[in-house]
């Protein structure tokens, strides 16, 4: 199967995060799938059942963080053929935020991203994984 097959996660951007892990893993019964500092800041990936909650606590304020409170940031969806995706946006005219298909080794073991706006400005990033989880 090649194109965008779901959502994969929603991301919180918190100014705390292990305030934010121990509320999503001891109160929501969330489990931690993995956790590691990035060039980004504190990452953490949670799980319950089919549901991933990303939780990040940004190295610097940003358009993406607001002051001391947690914001959803973005929506990330699964792609399987990134290329084809890219492709099928580009023909399609979406506007993309990504020059390029990105390419990093962490979060997670890794992945490829695009990045694009929705039609209310929602930030939505297409993922494909290096290693499934």
């Amino acid at each position: 199967m090649t194109g965008i097959y779901g959502i994969h996660h929603i991301c919180i951007h918190t100014p705390d995060i292990e305030k934010s892990i121990a509320f999503y893993r001891d109160i929501m019964g969330f489990s931690i799938l993995g956790r590691e500092t990035c060039n980004f800041g504190e990452y953490a990936m949670m799980k319950l059942n089919d549901s991933l909650l990303e939780l990040i606590q940004p190295n610097e304020q940003d358009q993406d963080t607001f002051g001391d409170k947690g914001s959803i940031t973005h929506i990330g969806m699964a792609v399987q053929g990134i290329e084809d995706v890219w492709d099928d946006l580009k023909a399609k005219g979406v506007p993309l935020l990504s020059e390029k298909i990105q390419d990093d080794d962490a979060p997670m073991g890794g992945l490829r991203v695009i990045q694009l706006l929705g039609p209310s400005q929602e930030h939505l990033n297409l993922y494909e994984w290096k290693h499934p989880f």
